[in-house]
């Protein structure tokens, strides 16, 4: 579900704000409430689905950073040995914790902005003045996502294709899955120079991991020829329309049109108010918690705090509008 009553520059303002505060807050309470709100709002935007594309890319990413950070990291007064006189410290790990939970909310943030703001209103944010820059950041914005969803199509029609050619063969003839194996090792095999007689070749030619393996590269090779020449002579399309209909040689206009209202204001204030009382909370030191060389964090010690209680609200808008108006379109 889409917001429509919110200037799209004060979602940019929001928005900003927000990746700012996934990196500046280190106390795992903040973290955590600001992770689970995050989820909360993505749910309630529809974003969930998208989880499962981003997991495939955090977890191994995730699991890197707890991994390298304690063992190239040996900085902090708890040490933990794992063998012998090697060791890590308690302090890196948590460190590695904190690191991949900030990543996981930037991640987040950045899926929920995609929903909450278009690209038609990102060029209507940024294309009076800064045209070129802004058709970039909406192309970096928009590519990755549809090249994904091309890349699948690509994927199916390989699918459909393959299972046609093997459908055809099982009508002609009625060999067993070993018969199958073994006339694309021969198709495989008739593809290689067969001028190398070198005993690792010959080794390779008669392994069928290894040829089910370099089929499958070329297979995915092929794919991806497909999705980028699909891409790029779309963009080219994209490029000619867009000179001839004279873009960037004059002022540019949209046919969208926002402007503030009681809602934006409300918005701005809400954001004001809290951000200032945040930010007198940094100041003081919460939010954040020291790492190294020790770190002073203590579970008992609950943030139960006005400082506390404005991070929640500043998070709370969005929830608040997403369930308003899915109220309002079930009334």
């Amino acid at each position: 579900m889409e917001l429509t009553s919110i200037h799209p520059g004060v979602y940019l303002l929001y928005y900003f704000i927000m990746v700012l505060f996934a990196f500046i807050f280190s106390d795992p309470y903040f973290v955590v409430t600001f992770l689970v709100l995050l989820l909360v709002l993505i749910a309630l935007q529809g974003v969930s689905s998208e989880l499962k594309n981003i997991l495939k890319f955090y977890i191994p990413l995730s699991i890197l950073i707890l991994i390298l950070n304690p063992l190239l990291n040996r900085t902090g007064a708890h040490k933990i040995y794992l063998w012998s006189n090697f060791f890590v410290t308690y302090e890196a790990i948590a460190y590695g914790v904190i690191m991949t939970l900030a990543l996981l909310i930037v991640i987040l943030v950045f899926s929920s902005y995609n929903r909450s703001v278009s690209y038609q209103e990102m060029l209507y944010i940024f294309s009076k003045k800064l045209p070129i820059i802004s058709m970039i950041i909406v192309m970096a914005l928009r590519f990755i996502p549809l090249i994904n969803s091309r890349a699948i199509e690509v994927q199916k029609l390989n699918n459909l294709k393959n299972n046609g050619i093997e459908m055809e063969m099982d009508s002609d003839e009625s060999n067993d899955s070993d018969d199958s194996d073994s006339l694309d090792l021969d198709q495989f095999n008739s593809n290689i120079n067969t001028d190398y007689d070198s005993k690792i070749v010959n080794n390779l030619k008669s392994n069928k991991r290894v040829a089910a393996i370099i089929k499958e590269a070329k297979t995915l090779g092929k794919i991806m020829g497909i999705t980028v020449s699909w891409s790029l002579e779309e963009s080219m399309f994209t490029a000619k329309s867009m000179k001839a209909r004279g873009y960037n040689a004059t002022e540019r206009t949209s046919y969208l049109s926002y402007k503030f209202g009681n809602a934006d204001y409300a918005f701005i204030a809400l954001i004001i108010v809290t951000v200032g009382i945040i930010i007198a909370g940094l100041l003081k030191g919460v939010g954040m918690i020291n790492i190294y060389p020790s770190i002073d964090f203590r579970f008992s010690n609950l943030p139960f705090n006005i400082y506390y209680l404005a991070f929640i609200v500043f998070l709370l808008p969005l929830i608040y509008l997403e369930i308003k108006e899915r109220i309002l379109w079930r009334n």
